[in-house]
């Protein structure tokens, strides 16, 4: 586990504290105790500090260390994403839909309540205009964001294959005759 000393989210932290300590069997009597004395382990600089800092005896519970703990390091916290947010995410003029594709998830995964609907539409709405992708989803609309993606993945194919193929030199074009002939000259 990652030691916490103030600059990360202190709510993620609490966390995964709790999911750790979840698999640590205890005594149901001596369970609070150990998740109070066990939280100065997972922390760092100035958050270990603070808990070396708080007077004997101020902490009853668990929870009362968590509140604690939340007040000290409230600023820390990352503002939390809303699925509107996702209408701010938009294709970059020469990033491609892979790059777009792999941006735009990882920021949906950040909100926390993200209506399919949502998520659909602010994908599209992010896509470039004139791309394929924009105009085959606002023809034939997807109606779960596995679709969405199943038709960005052969998207994101076609789109890597013509890009391959812009790299190998064509000989379109050329007889084989005229192929023979210049390798000859050389």
């Amino acid at each position: 586990m990652t030691l916490f000393d103030g600059t990360t989210d202190h709510f993620d932290h609490v966390s995964q504290y709790k999911q750790k300590m979840i698999t640590v069997t205890t005594i149901g009597h001596v369970k609070e105790a150990c998740m109070c004395k066990g939280f100065g382990s997972t922390l760092s600089g100035p958050a270990l500090r603070w808990l070396g800092s708080l007077l004997n005896r101020s902490i009853s519970t668990f929870d009362d260390l968590v509140n604690a703990f939340t007040q000290q390091f409230a600023s820390s916290r990352k503002p939390q994403k809303h699925a509107g947010d996702l209408y701010r995410i938009v294709q970059g003029a020469n990033e491609t839909i892979g790059e777009f594709n792999t941006r735009f998830n990882n920021e949906k995964v950040a909100v926390r309540e993200c209506d399919v609907s949502t998520a659909v539409e602010a994908f599209r709405r992010g896509l470039h205009n004139d791309s394929d992708l924009y105009k085959l989803l606002t023809m034939h609309p997807c109606h779960s964001f596995e679709a969405d993606q199943e038709k960005a993945t052969s998207a994101i194919r076609l789109e890597e294959d013509m890009l391959a193929r812009a790299c190998i030199p064509s000989t379109l074009g050329i007889s084989s005759t005229s192929a023979i002939e210049k390798s000859g000259r050389k």
